[in-house]
């Protein structure tokens, strides 16, 4: 069942579910000899995810929504690298150091752990839809969230010098593929930030701007239920998207969006948010897989047949109770995993017997437009003015460190007052 003892914890991952880990181990064994916890990633920060469309629209800088891991507890060691190979047999872990495109020298590191717990996370499932990953921008990270803001602003700048009307509404189209709650916010937010900073360029009219919501299912936020994912719908609407149900992407190009029955859409910006699966690096791992390509675990997170294994969030297939279904790859769940894993590891070092996982959602939010959003919470349903107040409320708490929390709250008050801001996010290095 599990490893006896004290020893080695090694986590990989630094998102919601593998900071969890890391911070309720580091709470549970709070001396140096109770056990060594190592915490892995390939970037030492930690990026409060549900904030970036926020940063799409320009309503918070990029730098208020990340931390620095090792900020995170003195019982943390953390280590920057990429995982390069795991020998499962032996729970040893070989990373890549370095990063050419930084220009950081190169190496290698192994590490042995008695507890290892993988909590990788995910990335963009394209589906194997022609050109989509070749031409469409997604929004897993910071840099995706500033590129989308970048290219938003870079449509508006290079429109309003445009004389052909035909090919300024062309510029300024924007597609955004998916309907749950990252596609919502998105387009909620790209559609905000184009039609408010439309007032501040002389050749751009509103009218120039196209919005487009594509989304295979037969209502928004299907998550969430039909009633808010049509309130949703409505509002989206209002603000002038143009919300197409039942509607699959077929393909894709640099400068249109194809839809399944062959219309094509001239756009030159396509934001992709409909799917994701388990980090690449899973699929080498010598370890059961499920019909997700996670990793199979029991109901206690522990990887079944191999002692001192744990898997959670975006990576790991969980059973819900009823064994029928698996629990879905959101950051609540991976939130609630990290907690159970690290209690999980100091049961078993205690020699006692692990958990199982049980977690119902007390409730999701959604923001779908400017002071807009929608919620489902304790069985009560929200909308509007309220909904989007309750968003910002709860988000605001969650920020993992108070200093960030007023920068964002900062972010928010001056947008009040001063509006979006609409300049390009530094990122590429200046030229000559």
């Amino acid at each position: 069942m599990g490893v006896p003892g004290r020893g080695k914890v090694v986590i990989l991952g630094a998102g919601f579910g593998g900071v969890h880990v890391a911070q309720e181990l580091a709470r549970l064994l709070p001396e140096p000899y109770d056990a060594e916890i190592i915490l892995v990633d390939r970037k030492n920060y930690f990026v409060f995810t549900p904030m970036l469309t926020e940063v799409v629209g320009g309503e918070v800088a990029p730098q208020h929504i990340v931390s620095s891991i090792r900020k995170l507890s003195p019982r943390v060691t953390f280590v920057e690298g990429r995982v390069d190979g795991v020998d499962v047999a032996n729970k040893r872990v070989t990373l890549a150091l370095g990063d050419e495109a930084t220009g950081t020298p190169s190496g290698t590191q192994t590490i042995d752990a008695d507890h290892l717990v993988f909590a990788l996370g995910s990335t963009t499932n394209y589906h194997g839809i022609a050109g989509v990953e070749a031409h469409s921008l997604n929004i897993k990270d910071l840099s995706d969230a500033a590129a989308i803001h970048n290219k938003a602003v870079a449509l508006l700048e290079r429109a309003d010098a445009e004389p052909d009307p035909d090919k300024r509404k062309q510029l300024l189209t924007v597609v955004v593929a998916g309907g749950g709650f990252s596609g919502v916010e998105t387009m909620a937010a790209l559609n905000g930030l184009l039609r408010e900073s439309s007032k501040r360029y002389r050749h751009v009219n509103e009218s120039d701007i196209r919005t487009v919501l594509a989304h295979p299912g037969e209502h928004l936020l299907t998550e969430i239920g039909p009633s808010l994912g049509d309130y949703a719908q409505q509002k989206l609407e209002e603000s002038g998207v143009e919300v197409r149900l039942k509607t699959d992407v077929a393909g894709a190009g640099p400068d249109y969006v194809e839809l399944k029955g062959g219309e094509r859409i001239p756009t030159s910006l396509l934001v992709w948010t409909a799917g994701v699966k388990p980090s690449p690096v899973i699929g080498v791992i010598d370890l059961q897989r499920g019909k997700h390509g996670g990793i199979v675990t029991e109901r206690t997170c522990a990887v079944a047949g191999h002692p001192g294994l744990w898997a959670l969030g975006d990576c790991a297939e969980v059973p819900e109770p009823d064994q029928q279904k698996t629990y879905a790859p959101t950051a609540q769940n991976a939130t609630r995993e990290g907690s159970l894993v690290a209690r999980n590891i100091v049961r078993v070092m205690h020699g006692e017997q692990p958990v199982p996982f049980n977690y119902h959602p007390i409730g999701q939010l959604a923001l779908v437009g400017r002071h807009s959003g929608v919620a489902k919470l304790s069985g009560m349903t929200f909308s509007g003015v309220l909904a989007w107040a309750m968003w910002r409320g709860v988000y605001l708490a969650k920020e993992p460190r108070l200093g960030k929390r007023l920068r964002v709250a900062l972010d928010w008050t001056l947008d009040f007052f001063t509006g979006l801001d609409i300049a390009a996010l530094p990122g590429k290095r200046s030229g000559a």
